[in-house]
């Protein structure tokens, strides 16, 4: 009986509570095309949810997975709607913006704008590292 009574009270100390296991955060990469103020008449758009609105990145090519850094400036925050848009024309007559990579990242975005970012991401069936720092932005396989 003591036994009994020692692993219900244990079990209640360890018990694992899912309401605060870590939430999932989206991400997306869109392909904008007629941007204006783009003299190139292309880049891409990396947004990473952060709250109430998406962080988002400038930048010049698709990072390839295990490739090197590629060009990524800080850009106004996107609303949180363009996670779920396949294609959508941009306000203000500044070109289309369609989705060409999604996914989700676990953990939370640091709230100083200029520091670095290092974040484990996933989509499709890859499990890559997501680096934004004063270099650029670079994705690498996870080991």
């Amino acid at each position: 009986m003591f036994l009994w009574k020692f692993l219900l009270i244990f079990s209640s100390f360890c018990w694992l509570d899912t309401s605060n296991s870590k939430k999932p955060y989206r991400w997306v990469l869109l392909r904008h095309i007629g941007a204006p103020d783009d003299l190139r008449g292309i880049h891409f758009d990396l947004l990473l949810e952060d709250k109430n609105f998406c962080r988002t990145w400038r930048l010049r090519q698709i990072p390839l997975l295990n490739g090197p850094y590629v060009n990524s400036v800080s850009i106004a925050p996107h609303n949180l709607e363009w996670l779920d848009i396949k294609e959508k024309i941009v306000s203000g007559n500044r070109g289309v913006a369609t989705r060409i990579k999604h996914g989700v990242f676990f953990k939370s975005i640091p709230s100083i704008q200029n520091s670095s970012i290092n974040l484990l991401m996933q989509w499709e069936d890859v499990e890559a590292i997501l680096l934004i720092d004063k270099n650029g932005c670079r994705v690498f396989r996870n080991k």
